[in-house]
């Protein structure tokens, strides 16, 4: 009973998650229509866009959506998986944010609304799948690296089990890389100063520098987990 709760919970805040986000444009190419029919039904089409995987592990998500109900042929099958495996690859360029999202306004509090399904209004998260930024942000920042972990952290995702303060958590969290630098320097100095947050001594704002500093590494969400693992947190 507590997996089944922990999967819906977790498709639960993913699909607010994924109804905030703008769409990203797809890159052209033989599949393109069948990826935005078949997986647009359940995903805001940005979620697939951001994801950067190995034929393998596309393959493996394309049976999981079967699994959870997804129609497909072998034929479409066949061609959603050369898509994918092809034009969304380790190290194929991310899209680029578009005119609307450049001009955006970076407002801290605006983007924190795509996180607010998961991690709540309040910063609390949710027990067992998402955790708690309030309490927590300021003993990742006093860690070293911590800095650049969570900056890796919004463009790269996190997924696998982690823990906080002696509780579990095992939710799932896209990349944002399709953000502009401002936009995620401005979230991240808010969730970092808000709920009781402060920022450590001697540390300031985040910049669009730091932000950039850490794009183009291709990080796996899976090496993101790894890195945290090397802050030594509890």
């Amino acid at each position: 009973m507590k997996v089944r709760y922990l999967v819906w919970v977790t498709l639960l805040a993913l699909a607010a998650l994924w109804m905030g986000l703008g769409q990203n444009a797809l890159p052209e190419g033989p599949g393109r229509e069948l990826v935005l029919q078949k997986c647009q039904s359940c995903h805001e089409i940005g979620f697939v866009t951001r994801e950067r995987q190995t034929r393998e592990r596309w393959d493996g998500l394309i049976t999981e959506m079967q699994g959870y109900g997804l129609k497909v042929t072998p034929e479409e099958r066949a061609a959603i998986l050369d898509y994918l495996a092809t034009r969304l690859a380790p190290g194929a360029a991310a899209p680029a944010p578009t005119q609307t999202q450049a001009a955006a306004t970076a407002s801290g509090a605006a983007v924190y609304n795509n996180c607010i399904g998961c991690h709540q209004a309040t910063g609390a998260g949710i027990p067992g799948a998402f955790p708690p930024l309030a309490g927590h942000v300021p003993e990742i920042l006093a860690a070293r690296g911590g800095r650049e972990w969570l900056i890796q952290v919004m463009l790269y995702g996190l997924q696998g089990q982690i823990s906080v303060k002696g509780a579990s958590y095992n939710g799932i969290m896209p990349g944002y890389a399709q953000l502009s630098n401002a936009e995620i320097a401005a979230v991240l100095t808010h969730i970092a100063t808000q709920w009781g947050n402060a920022l450590p001594a001697g540390q300031a704002a985040f910049t669009e520098a730091e932000v950039q500093a850490q794009r183009g590494k291709n990080l796996t969400a899976q090496q993101v987990l790894s890195a945290r693992q090397q802050l030594g947190l509890r």
